[in-house]
């Protein structure tokens, strides 16, 4: 019974990292150790769960839903020991954090330093992303998103909501003209943010109530919010950011904002969110802690470097 414990529990750990070296990595030891467990799993069963070829690796139909009864092992094992843990008080360890590609690059980097210092004995694995995770079967402890709907099932707890500007280079409005109305957006060249789940073509604004969809278009559509940011200081179109992308460029005259009567309504809320525990680990309830004391009252898009 053990054997087969350690052989689906490893299975899981492949299923995760897509990588047998990852996955030997993660479970603390070696690949070839990782690879004959799995053919192990796969002799015993007489089916085959694991696609391999030369860089990665995939599991096939059946072996991604027998590797999910490994992950809930782990997920079990983890709350056990966050009970333990917890009695203890114990903030060690290592904690897996997804975090919204924007800001990752931009805000958190010092917050986590922040929250380093408070924690010596904590390692941070953090993984800047803008997709949807599966946090369970990927193994994340939380993921700080910004996301319109966090995933059911999870415990997503409010940060903060993004808040938009209207921008552009000065050498682009030089070039181009400034516009005067909403409807001449429709002429000039906007640069969109598209990832593989959300397209924003359509901009909201809103005035004394009005509020107006603008649907606009250009030369650039790009996946990356800072890579939209750089391509609007370089000159190259319209953008809708975030203000905590854009605020000391606006500050230095990098940047411009256009049409400030018109407010940019779009609602992108910040979330923090984690597996629903009976037991939470003491390393998660301390950074959601200072997560929520971090991310509160004065918003953390207009607060200044410290």
């Amino acid at each position: 019974m053990l054997e087969y414990l350690q052989q689906i529990v490893v299975l899981a750990a492949v299923a995760q990292e897509q990588h047998f070296t990852r996955a030997a990595e993660r479970l603390g030891i070696s690949k070839s150790q990782v690879s004959k467990q799995v053919r192990y799993l796969e002799d015993r069963l007489g089916v085959q769960l694991v696609q391999r070829n030369t860089r990665s690796v995939s599991l096939t139909e059946v072996g991604s839903r027998y590797a999910e009864y490994g992950s809930q092992l782990i997920a079990t094992l983890d709350e056990a020991e966050a009970m333990v843990a917890g009695y203890r008080n114990e903030v060690t360890g290592k904690l897996k954090i997804g975090v919204a590609q924007s800001f990752g690059n931009t805000l958190m980097t010092r917050h986590f330093a922040k929250f380093r210092q408070a924690y010596p004995d904590l390692n941070l694995n953090i993984n800047l992303f803008d997709h949807r995770p599966n946090l369970v079967e990927e193994g994340y402890d939380c993921w700080v998103a910004i996301h319109e709907h966090p995933p059911e099932g999870m415990v997503a707890r409010k940060l903060a909501d993004c808040q938009f500007k209207l921008v552009a280079a000065p050498c682009y409005l030089e070039a181009r003209g400034t516009p005067q109305q909403l409807s001449e957006l429709r002429h000039h060249d906007c640069i969109t943010y598209q990832s593989r789940e959300r397209r924003y073509d359509k901009w909201p604004f809103v005035k004394s109530g009005n509020e107006q969809v603008v649907h606009v278009s250009g030369q650039y559509t790009i996946n990356n919010a800072p890579a939209v940011l750089e391509a609007v200081k370089a000159g190259l179109g319209i953008a809708y950011l975030a203000t905590y992308l854009i605020n000391e460029e606006i500050e230095k005259g990098e940047l411009v904002e256009l049409l400030p009567e018109w407010q940019p309504c779009l609602e992108l809320p910040i979330y923090i969110v984690y597996p629903r525990r009976k037991h939470l680990a003491p390393k998660v309830r301390e950074f959601v802690d200072f997560m929520l004391h971090e991310v509160g009252d004065p918003p953390i898009w207009d607060r200044h470097h410290e």
